[in-house]
């Protein structure tokens, strides 16, 4: 097993354990909504003792064959991690008029594939696929809200294994498509597309 610690100051240290014994102790150990919770995370070899601070670590990788399959909370079916390149054709970014609409209608018990582009303290950018099952109308809403105010949320590597995202550590979440259901109090406005430029003062008639 391979284990990769992400910081908020985009540096990656990768540790291995060869032993499966010991990599399946350390799978069995970790509950992933409490990696960031201790005052420290602690690697320790034959000949060194690495600590970290977890309020500085955005993300954590367990690369291995033998991940643990964990359970996602709420209605979170499965999360998966993409390349740009894939979450931009995937989410059909890349070709707008196939964009779905938010307010397209679910109807409850249905499954639904929401990508998500999230913005790390530092920068650091990762793009996730997530399948739901389509709650209530009423319970839709508070999802996105859960999410928010969860310690951690974990997903499958693009390879193999699984990592697990410091929600404290989040400043962005963009869903496309975004719930049908917005926030009361959220700013109607859409996003500015590559194409299009916010016009000058100059340009505007009075």
């Amino acid at each position: 097993m391979e284990i990769r610690i992400h910081t908020q100051g985009g540096s990656v240290e990768s540790f291995f354990q060869d032993d499966p014994t010991l990599a399946a102790r350390i799978l069995q150990g970790i509950h992933p909504a409490k990696v960031f919770a201790g005052h420290i995370i602690t690697i320790a070899g034959d000949y060194s003792l690495t600590t970290f601070d977890p309020s500085k670590v955005n993300r954590v990788d367990l690369v291995t064959e033998d991940f643990a399959s964990w359970k996602h909370t709420g209605d979170i079916v499965d999360v998966v991690e993409l390349s740009e390149d894939e979450f931009r054709e995937r989410s059909h970014l890349n070709d707008p008029s196939r964009l779905e609409p938010r307010r397209s209608p679910k109807q409850t018990g249905e499954f639904a594939v929401v990508f998500v582009d999230v913005e790390m303290t530092g920068g650091t950018r990762i793009f996730l696929c997530a399948k739901i099952r389509v709650g209530l109308p009423a319970e839709r809403l508070p999802l996105l809200r859960t999410l928010f105010c969860a310690a951690a949320v974990h997903f499958r590597l693009r390879q193999r294994g699984v990592g697990i995202l410091n929600l404290k550590n989040l400043i962005r979440f963009t869903f496309n498509p975004g719930p049908e259901r917005a926030p009361i109090d959220a700013w109607p406005a859409h996003h500015l597309s590559r194409d299009r430029e916010p016009a000058r003062i100059s340009d505007i008639n009075y």
